[in-house]
């Protein structure tokens, strides 16, 4: 036990860890004591907010203080057993292991407890995490395979290049002699996502099973694009040329301002989330303006909301290749884990667990589910390219 706790002390002195390394530590965490690794957390932590300059002895007792009332919250209902992961990782930030991605506590009870306490488990098949894969579909009709095209000019349509560039797709357009209505598609299929500079200069960031449609060239009065499923924009500025974006029969047109647009069709409502700027979003005779932190909700009956105070970094976790779970039931988590590892879900059990967590979308599939069991309710397998749900 000593030589565990010596050896989990240099792991989370590491800056990065092996995969060994992280199947490890996330043994040792399932199968030890919650008081036991809340000890060893607070001595690390404590240990290395003093030992920065920046702040005071006070000041890191009473963020340790913070961070242990978060960690001990009151008993959740048991139908609801909630894994903490994301406040644990707060302090993992300080302590310099914020890499292993997967640092959690569960929240046990005396009586299961023991339960808890077995061989780690393995799954028979895995499933690797999504890549950079897109198609894009030219005006005419032509279609390329950009995970397989190699960098560099794939096509010229009128005076503008499309460029690929490490993963990035560019429109370089002649200003002096621009072509309109000549429109591209790029789509991302499940387990693929895809960044795009349109020929404005705007970024746009396509999550998995997500599609724009733009023009080669902006040519009229407006900057107009259309999309599908979920993805993140930072628009380039020009007051002269609001920027729109359609999604159904909804719009969001702006002028110069970072945001992001979640719309598939499975989940409950359509989300608008402004990090910066502001934005109009319109649905027929409904209408509402934006600021930063706030977030309109289009509901399936035509509803529009506007939501205050939200986390705009858990909106955007996608695209900073995160899982942000924040009090998510399991149908919504499931969804994620489908389109980005191209899986379908089996449920041969209700799951009313709700959860908390952040973990990279880089891991394997395998990984994530381990990490999502320990609420103890839950019990996955991977069978071919499917989740299996169990009792």
């Amino acid at each position: 036990m000593q030589d565990d706790k010596k050896y989990l002390l240099q792991l989370l002195d590491k800056k990065e860890l092996s995969f060994p390394e992280k199947s490890w530590l996330l043994n040792y965490i399932e199968n030890t004591d919650q008081d036991v690794l809340l000890e060893i957390l607070e001595n690390q932590f404590t240990n290395n907010l003093n030992q920065s300059p920046s702040i005071t002895s006070e000041r890191s007792v009473k963020i340790l203080a913070e961070i242990h009332q978060k960690i001990r919250l009151p008993e959740t209902p048991s139908n609801i057993f909630q894994l903490w992961m994301k406040r644990v990782a707060v302090a993992a930030c300080f302590i310099g292991v914020i890499s292993v991605g997967i640092l959690y506590l569960t929240r046990k009870n005396s009586n299961n407890l023991a339960a808890n306490h077995h061989k780690p488990k393995t799954f028979t098949n895995d499933v690797n995490a999504g890549g950079q894969k897109a198609t894009l579909t030219l005006a005419n009709g032509a279609r390329i395979l950009l995970d397989d095209a190699k960098n560099g000019t794939l096509s010229s349509q009128g005076n503008t290049r499309v460029i690929k560039t490490n993963g990035k797709l560019a429109y370089n357009a002649d200003k002096n002699d621009l072509i309109g209505n000549v429109y591209n598609t790029v789509s991302t299929p499940r387990g693929g996502h895809y960044q795009v500079v349109l020929p404005d200069g705007s970024q746009v960031w396509l999550n998995a099973a997500s599609s724009i449609r733009f023009p080669t060239a902006f040519t009229g009065k407006e900057r107009i694009v259309e999309i599908t499923g979920e993805a993140y924009f930072e628009v380039a500025k020009n007051k002269t040329l609001p920027f729109v974006v359609k999604v159904n029969n909804s719009e969001v047109r702006v002028f110069g301002t970072h945001f992001n647009v979640m719309a598939y069709t499975d989940e409950a409502a359509i989300k608008t989330t402004l990090l910066e700027g502001s934005v109009q979003f319109s649905n027929g005779l409904a209408s509402c303006m934006l600021k930063p932190g706030e977030q309109s909700q289009l509901n399936k009956s035509g509803q529009v909301k506007v939501i205050s105070g939200v986390d705009v970094d858990n909106a955007i976790a996608w695209k900073n290749n995160m899982f942000n779970f924040e009090n998510t039931d399991i149908e919504v988590v499931m969804r994620q884990l489908s389109r980005w590892y191209d899986v379908d879900v089996v449920y041969n059990k209700k799951v009313n667990d709700r959860f908390f967590a952040e973990i990279p979308t880089t891991s394997k599939l395998s990984e994530v589910l381990k990490a999502l069991e320990l609420t103890g309710k839950v019990n996955f397998d991977i069978q071919g390219r499917k989740i299996i749900i169990n009792p």
